[in-house]
């Protein structure tokens, strides 16, 4: 009997170990572990962990290649780069990775805003200064040092003001326009600014209406996908808004394919977000009317973050990169200038 009771309470105590416990484990082994993980750098660098989103856009391509050709050994660094493949998930576990190896500073381009709560506090406790990039995150700002990018909503309304200005020079100010929109990844940062700032100029014009707005992950192959399945359900397009410059190019292929005119000389206005060096390509031809620049060289003021924090020095908690608005007018003086 003394037995069976023993066996007893010591189930008692394993279902209560691993039951109202077993968070806690699991939490002190997880952290156990990334200290037993943390490889050995040479002093002689600053090590920078760079959690990238992906490849989805030549915008991310131009973006990846600005950190690499930044933080270089040449220049002090050692950079551990990750390319996030456009999955969230893998993302915050390379950030909890980065924390395990003791990298001496993290950037992070969040795909979506969510989920970075828990392994910002965990970088926080380890002392790993944090820098968000490009997107936003929607956690507490005292868990990071800044945020470095653009000001996606001031895209969106610079993007409405030059289709009103464009209206207003061609006569077509008080006509009804029907515009498409084709929006990038939900939840990313980018395609919540410029949407914000384009529906908020949009509602200001009564004669404006979005036919339809579809999202499109920023993609090539989406833009032309979406776009197809937009022109079997609507014939009557004024505009095309594209969230970035990738989609559009897509969206011409399908309004190609379709027959439909578009560009300067055509019946649909074409706009988009990004200025790539293809878009100038596109502009100068007249196929492209305007691209909102998105700047992709971000990683000199990450270093100026990195190089300030060295020296002990506070930083901006926002600091925006230098951006201009391009058309199909001027595309032809600044083509030759572009570095991405």
């Amino acid at each position: 009997m003394k037995k069976y009771l023993a066996w007893c309470f010591a189930l008692f105590l394993l279902v209560f170990c691993t039951g109202g416990c077993g968070k806690v484990k699991e939490e002190v082994q997880r952290k156990e572990l990334y200290r037993a993980a943390a490889p050995v750098y040479d002093e002689k660098y600053i090590t920078v962990g760079f959690i990238q989103t992906g490849k989805e856009s030549d915008w991310r391509d131009a973006n990846t290649n600005d950190y690499l050709d930044t933080f270089t050994e040449d220049r002090g660094y050692k950079l551990v780069y990750i390319d996030g493949n456009s999955d969230s998930g893998r993302q915050v576990k390379a950030a909890y990775d980065l924390v395990a190896q003791n990298v001496d500073y993290i950037i992070i381009d969040p795909i979506v805003e969510d989920g970075w709560e828990d392994v910002l506090e965990f970088a926080k406790q380890k002392e790993i200064p944090v820098i968000i990039a490009d997107r936003g995150v929607s956690a507490d700002p005292s868990l990071y040092k800044c945020w470095i990018g653009s000001d996606f909503k001031t895209e969106g309304i610079k993007a409405a003001k030059w289709l009103n200005d464009y209206l207003e020079e061609s006569g077509r100010k008080d006509e009804d326009i029907n515009i498409v929109l084709l929006e990038g990844t939900k939840g990313a940062s980018a395609a919540i600014g410029r949407t914000e700032g384009l529906s908020g100029e949009i509602a200001k014009h009564k004669n404006w209406h979005i036919l339809t707005s579809r999202c499109a992950n920023f993609t090539q192959g989406e833009g032309r996908d979406v776009m197809e399945q937009v022109l079997n359900q609507h014939k009557d397009i004024d505009v095309v808004i594209s969230e970035n410059d990738n989609m559009m190019f897509g969206a011409m292929k399908a309004m190609e394919q379709a027959g439909m005119k578009y560009g300067a000389g055509g019946d649909i206005i074409t706009m988009s977000f990004d200025a790539l060096s293809e878009a100038f390509h596109m502009m100068k031809e007249g196929k492209l009317m305007v691209s909102v620049e998105c700047n992709p060289l971000i990683a000199g003021i990450a270093e100026e973050v990195i190089q300030d924090l060295e020296q002990g020095r506070e930083v901006g908690k926002i600091q925006y990169v230098k951006e201009s608005v391009f058309t199909y007018k001027n595309a032809a003086q600044h083509i030759d200038n572009r570095k991405y």
